[in-house]
């Protein structure tokens, strides 16, 4: 008598590398859990501790990535960003400095707190221009960090593999394709790419 086994659907390529991801994840997680947990003997190797669940990265990333940003300055300013001799990214930044370690999120329009010091609905500009030329967005270039503004970043994020959590900040800067500015020719690329 053979035994049958049901047929499994066929898996795609990204599907594979997906699953491939979670599963290292989850070992380097259990395997990070396990050498806090053993002494720091040179002796012979102490017994495989049991393995524990993995915890939910995803949602344990998210909390992390809200912390993170709410720790954040608010983008007060815009800046344009060199990259090589003639080409720079106009983009976010913080007020008076040349950091662009800043976020801006559902609300800001332009100021978030008490705080009324430089020009947020510049940065909120800046990023809305990016949004509309190298993601097909057609935002309002508007100044204000609305849910129409929001709903894009979150789309970005999750084409980037991102924490999707609508927060344009350092990871999302640093994984966003961008429009080249050249001050020397004082023309704009034809085309966007993530040059940081």
């Amino acid at each position: 008598m053979a035994i049958r086994f049901p047929s499994l659907p066929k898996l795609s390529g990204r599907t594979i590398a997906v699953l491939a991801a979670v599963g290292a994840l989850a070992v380097g997680v259990l395997a990070a859990g396990a050498s806090k947990d053993q002494p720091a003997s040179a002796g012979a190797p102490a017994a495989a501790p049991a393995a524990k669940p993995a915890p939910d990265v995803s949602h344990e990333a998210t909390a992390a990535e809200l912390k993170a940003a709410a720790a954040l300055p608010q983008c007060r300013s815009a800046r344009l960003v060199p990259v090589n001799r003639s080409w720079g990214i106009p983009m976010p930044s913080i007020y008076a400095s040349t950091s662009t370690t800043c976020n801006l999120m559902y609300g800001d329009d332009p100021h978030r707190g008490s705080n009324r010091y430089g020009d947020p609905s510049l940065a909120i500009q800046v990023l809305q221009r990016n949004l509309n030329f190298c993601y097909g967005s057609k935002l309002a270039v508007d100044g204000i960090y609305g849910s129409n503004t929001r709903a894009v970043v979150r789309t970005v994020q999750r084409k980037h593999h991102l924490v999707v959590d609508g927060i344009y900040g350092p990871k999302t800067r640093s994984a966003m394709n961008w429009r080249l500015y050249s001050s020397a020719t004082r023309s704009w690329s034809r085309s966007c790419s993530s040059p940081l």
